[in-house]
C-alpha cells in the first residue's frame, strides 16, 4: 500500500474493526502517518493528498534529527 503523504510503499494495514469489518486502520512506517479506510478520498488518495502537506525527500533531508532519549535516572 502506497501512504497518501509520502508515498511510501512500505505502509500497511495494523488494525480492523472486529465485526462485519467496516473500517481498518493503516499506518506508515516512514512518516508515521495513520488513517483509516473510511475517511475522505483526500485523505486516502495519494494523488488527492493535498501537495502542501506532502513530505518529499527534500523536506525529510530538512528535517531536524529527533534528539535522542536520555537513559532513565535512578
Amino acid at each position: 500500500m502506497i501512504c497518501p503523504r509520502c508515498d511510501c510503499g512500505e505502509a500497511r494495514k495494523i488494525f480492523e474493526a472486529p465485526e462485519n469489518a467496516v473500517w481498518e486502520v493503516y499506518h506508515c512506517p516512514r512518516c508515521f502517518l495513520l488513517w483509516r479506510n473510511t475517511e475522505e478520498e483526500q485523505v486516502t488518495n495519494p494523488a488527492l493528498y493535498p501537495a502542501e502537506y506532502k513530505l518529499t525527500e527534500e523536506k525529510f533531508r530538512q528535517m531536524a534529527p529527533k534528539p535522542p532519549i536520555p537513559p532513565l535516572k535512578k
